[in-house]
């Protein structure tokens, strides 16, 4: 899924929902207008093989996904202790076309 959403929960901080959009781009969003935002994800290993891939967040908070056992990991604000954390199933988002302009406002063909 090019466009997906799902939520997750862990100890710390209310439920987020997670955003993964075209190019790269991960948001995430909690309770009381809270807004993060990453570019694209590091792709590693564990000590024991398992592929995973670090999301880095602007803040300092980093999310862990184990693509071996599909688990997911928190860390808040540049902490090292990671988090386990509960996850909903994806969902595909429809992706929004905007309208392209050029420096004066005036809408290109």
């Amino acid at each position: 899924m090019q466009n997906s959403e799902y939520q997750i929960t862990c100890p710390g901080r209310p439920t987020m929902t997670v955003t993964n959009a075209q190019y790269g781009l991960t948001t995430v969003l909690w309770a009381g207008d809270n807004f993060q935002i990453a570019s694209g994800s590091q792709q590693s290993r564990t000590d024991n093989g398992d592929k995973v891939a670090i999301v880095l967040f602007r803040n300092g908070d980093q999310m862990v996904m184990n693509k071996s056992t599909n688990e997911t990991f928190f860390s808040y604000e540049g902490r090292k202790t990671l988090v386990s954390c509960s996850r909903t199933g994806e969902r595909e988002n429809s992706t929004v076309t905007l309208q392209r302009t050029d420096a004066s406002g005036k809408v290109e063909s």
